[in-house]
């Protein structure tokens, strides 16, 4: 019967809510700590359902503080990971891993296997997103044959999707293929109307890459018909975008920004940025190859805005100290095991050397201790060898923590937290000795068609190359770093703006005068670089974004040219 009154309480609640301008959260304070809780992972789900992440994340945080202080494990698994799936979808890729693991955690502990796949696919989907594709595919695999174990068709055709998608970036279209069909035959078998629209849309952007055009549009109009009747922002706004990039790529202008545009307003309707961004950079492109300049320029900038509010610290090298973290933290209990071991054996030995005082004589005794004590002290000596060897590779863990903490993973440069600790740490300098220094923002041209022609690994062989060229050419006191994809940050300390553009522009030509080789293919690659300077003081910030526009004005006027700030 409280059940029941609970349940009518919540409702009254939600439904009141419904039409309510702010929360009414203190109306649930007189419930049951049980209904409270469920209230709030209900607010937390519905707010997630709507793409209204910072609001899902308060609820279910609550209800995970309650489920916590219940040890209501269960319910702690389920928040985990509904808390580390709205981290993923932010790009927040440390907080999504840590979250996935703690209830990958729980449900081993309670041998829940539905939750261990559901965990397991969810650690797969955060290692693909950061480019981890190989971890990635065990994650997946050890879910797939747990789902074959317990026979779980709907997380078979959610892994065998997912298994699918990891051959999709690593380009093996083929097995892609494969394993969508197989997925899509038991969503079909499951109803599963939007798993089916979602795996249409997989599809075709592999028969894509097979450059079968006719199938990849045939299955994106089938998945862009689905989403329409299932009445998904995201997903109509996701088939209109690949049926656009298709026709774009067939140089169909006039039908691709058609289906772009419609894609565009679908995003910005669901504020689907990642869309909105690819969307604005191709639009860019055919509206300059259409000579509409003003509308190019509003749509890269917009792309620039984006794309700034997308990037965050937050990329591989979290995960990696993630994972450097957790092992570090394994290796710190079994030191502290090994110190515990050493303090029984020691107290051991105390109980041992009365007894035989009592027991034996003292010549005996005194033998016996001997032999006791000379086998405590190899004891000791072997469990403090092996404290030492562990405290060094515990020291060696993190020191590879902090330096993966300031590394690109690919090319070796800094990394955009360590640009701006450096950039930070030249500011003060400057209000110091008011000595200007220049900012380079240089992003590859045409980057997209080396991916698109010779593979990513080519596009990742262009970014090391271009990254050496770079140390190469600069001087000892300049600093390079990788800001993000194919751009790149330079630092030239005390150095005013002519200087920072003769040096840009002798950059701009050693790239473009050095032939890159890949598997046989001299690769031409030329580079587009905004320069700015920070002359006086101010926000740093400024002085980026400053860079990163004469950059994008470059772009839009020809490619592969320097431009200053004070020329836009």
């Amino acid at each position: 019967m409280k059940n029941i009154i609970g349940f009518l309480i919540v409702s009254v609640i939600l439904t009141t809510n419904i039409f309510a301008e702010k929360p009414v959260d203190e109306k649930v304070n007189f419930l049951p700590e049980k209904d409270k809780a469920q209230y709030f992972f209900d607010r937390g789900l519905g707010y997630y359902n709507l793409n209204q992440y910072s609001n899902a994340l308060e609820f279910l945080k609550q209800a995970l503080e309650i489920y916590i202080g219940n040890d209501d494990k269960p319910n702690m698994g389920r928040c985990y990971n509904n808390i580390g799936n709205i981290y993923n979808k932010l790009s927040i890729f440390n907080k999504a891993m840590e979250y996935h693991l703690l209830s990958l955690e729980l449900e081993e502990e309670l041998d829940d296997k539905e939750g261990i796949i559901s965990s397991l696919n969810n650690i797969g989907n955060v290692l693909r997103n950061i480019d981890k594709f190989d971890q990635a595919l065990d994650y997946y695999q050890s879910a797939l044959n747990i789902s074959y174990e317990i026979n779980d068709k709907k997380s078979l055709s959610i892994t065998l999707n997912n298994i699918g998608n990891i051959y999709l970036s690593k380009e093996n279209f083929e097995n892609a293929l494969k394993f969508y069909n197989r997925s899509l035959v038991l969503k079909k078998e499951l109803k599963d109307n939007f798993g089916a629209a979602t795996t249409y849309n997989n599809i075709g952007i592999a028969y894509q890459g097979l450059r079968s055009t006719t199938k990849a549009l045939e299955n994106y109009n089938i998945s862009l018909d689905m989403m329409k009747k299932l009445n998904d922002g995201n997903g109509i706004a996701s088939a209109y975008f690949h049926i656009g990039i298709t026709y774009y790529e067939k140089n169909v202008e006039n039908k691709a920004s058609y289906n772009l545009e419609k894609a565009l307003a679908y995003a910005q309707n669901y504020d689907n940025k990642q869309i909105m961004i690819s969307c604005y950079k191709i639009l860019a492109e055919i509206y300059k190859n259409q000579r509409n300049y003003l509308k190019a320029y509003t749509a890269m900038k917009l792309y620039a805005q984006i794309k700034d509010d997308l990037i965050t610290v937050q990329t591989q090298k979290a995960v990696a100290e993630l994972q450097i973290s957790y092992e570090t933290e394994k290796k710190k209990k079994e030191i502290e095991l090994l110190k515990t071991n050493a303090s029984i054996i020691k107290y051991q030995s105390k109980e041992n050397e009365m007894f035989m005082v009592i027991l034996v004589i003292v010549l005996i005794a005194v033998a016996v201790l001997g032999f006791f004590f000379y086998f405590q002290f190899r004891q000791k000596a072997n469990t403090n060898e092996t404290i030492e060897e562990q405290n060094i590779k515990l020291t060696e863990a993190y020191n590879k923590m902090e330096e993966l903490a300031k590394t690109d993973l690919l090319t070796g440069l800094s990394n955009r937290r360590d640009m701006y600790q450096k950039i930070k740490h030249e500011t003060d300098r400057f209000e110091r000795n008011e000595k200007p220094f220049i900012i380079l923002m240089g992003d590859i041209d045409n980057f997209k068609k080396i991916n698109d022609t010779y593979g990513h690994d080519a596009g990742d062989h262009v970014l090391t190359s271009v990254s050496s060229l770079m140390l190469s050419f600069m001087r000892k006191q300049d600093i390079v770093g990788r800001w993000g994809g194919e751009e790149f940050l330079l630092l030239l300390p005390e150095t005013n703006m002519a200087g920072g553009k003769k040096i840009a522009e002798k950059l701009r030509l050693r790239i473009k005068n050095e032939s890159i080789e890949y598997k046989g293919n001299i690769l031409n690659v030329t580079i587009t670089i905004g320069v700015s300077v920070y002359d006086r003081v101010r926000d740093v910030n400024e002085s980026i974004k400053e860079a990163d526009k004469a950059m994008y004005f470059g772009k839009i006027r020809n490619k592969n040219c320097v431009v200053t700030s004070d020329k836009i």
